[in-house]
């Protein structure tokens, strides 16, 4: 029955070519908003009023976290890139299974698949 579930989750070389492009624009979207985040100038308090300094420096820690986030899908998309590059795109790091093509559609650059993502979340806890 394992022999079904693989060639049913088997991606085609079509769909490759598709999720390819799909993360190639994706890493194009997240470098333009990463460049976007560098490019913002955050004003310097004028006055010393504790309020404005409070916003600017949550102001200032959103944007340092959002710049991680995008650093973090940009290299995602790059592993997958690489992937397919290697020709071992859309298998599962750990039971180097198929991927679920719902979940390679859902995140392309999924790294696991459902259960053994569940199974690494539920032990890191």
């Amino acid at each position: 029955m394992a022999t079904k579930k693989n060639s049913k989750d088997a991606l085609t070389a079509t769909e490759i070519k598709e999720i390819k492009k799909h993360l190639e624009a994706l890493k194009a979207e997240a470098e333009a908003r990463l460049k976007d985040k560098k490019n913002m100038d955050m004003p310097e308090a004028e006055v010393g009023d504790p309020i404005d300094v409070a916003g600017q420096s949550m102001d200032k820690e959103i944007l340092f976290e959002l710049s991680g986030n995008s650093h973090n899908t940009i290299g995602q998309i790059e592993a997958a890139l690489r992937k397919i590059e290697k020709g071992i795109y859309g298998r599962c790091e750990l039971c180097r299974q198929p991927i679920p093509k719902k979940r390679i559609k859902a995140l392309p650059f999924a790294r696991y698949c459902v259960n053994c993502q569940t199974s690494s979340e539920s032990s890191s806890r």
